[in-house]
């Protein structure tokens, strides 16, 4: 599960991992921030990245955000639109699909 340069994240549930690390690597509060991302089941066949979003955990004032998805092939996506307007405790949720089913996987950051 190549990212690229640099490192990242991994997640994994009972039928997923998804690697994932932010473009730039460094996160500056209210710049933009991609993430690149490798999405795969736990057969390490590539699934599909139906949705990621981003709400910041400690601070219900600040709205979700919902990011634009590119790319699929093999798994391989480039979601953009995310900017930590603050910092705090980030929430990133992931929505993958395989045959049908969707799980949600979160994974928490702090932004400082």
């Amino acid at each position: 599960m190549d990212l690229g340069r640099g490192s990242g994240w991994v997640l994994f549930s009972q039928h997923y991992m998804i690697t994932f690390r932010p473009d730039p690597l460094q996160i500056e509060v209210g710049e933009p921030v991609a993430l690149v991302l490798n999405v795969c089941t736990k057969d390490g066949e590539a699934a599909e990245l139906v949705g990621v979003g981003a709400e910041r955990v400690d601070d219900a004032a600040t709205p979700a955000q919902r990011l634009k998805l590119s790319g699929g092939r093999d798994g391989r996506y480039r979601a953009e639109g995310l900017s930590f307007s603050s910092g705090g405790r980030w929430e990133i949720e992931f929505d993958v699909r395989s045959d049908g089913e969707t799980e949600e996987l979160t994974h928490e950051i702090v932004v400082k």
